[in-house]
């Protein structure tokens, strides 16, 4: 699995009662009609919680310049702590998202399937939010952070 490149997202859910958010790589668009995307989440995890309760989360897809965020969301820090860090906004539905991630999908839970430890849970993608001055999408590769390198950039 350590071969499996992934995006570094922080999945972020939150209501009247708080706000909980982890970091995950386990994480795939599902369709583009309607727009969806799958999100794995250890049922002992505080966001897993906070879908349950709210029906709703944000993907933030975190950009280079987020790896001091990795460690805080991975358990270094704990419930509405981790929320100090990074700039964290609400959206109308309630979601806390990260203002400067390099986009934010904002997802309605439609369905999930436990497997394991963890629940899967279907989000239909119901708005987006780009930030205008993202830098490249941090990604997770063979157990350190890496950069995406187009290979027309590497060949030249």
């Amino acid at each position: 699995m350590r071969r499996l490149v992934a995006t570094v997202t922080i999945v972020a859910a939150g209501d009247q009662d708080g706000r909980a958010g982890m970091v995950a790589t386990a994480v795939m668009s599902v369709a583009a009609n309607p727009p969806s995307l799958a999100v794995g989440v250890n049922r002992e995890a505080g966001v897993w919680k906070a879908i349950q309760r709210s029906g709703r989360f944000s993907v933030n897809l975190l950009s280079n310049t987020h790896t001091s965020l990795v460690l805080p969301f991975s358990g270094q820090l704990q419930g509405e702590e981790r929320f100090t860090l990074g700039e964290w906004e609400t959206h109308h539905t309630c979601v806390p998202y990260l203002a400067d991630a390099v986009v934010t999908l904002f997802c309605r839970s439609e369905a999930s399937v436990d497997y394991g430890t963890h629940t899967v849970f279907i989000g239909a993608v119901e708005d987006i939010r780009f930030s205008p001055n993202a830098n490249e999408p941090l990604l997770w590769r063979n157990g350190s952070f890496a950069n995406a390198v187009s290979l027309e950039d590497l060949i030249g």
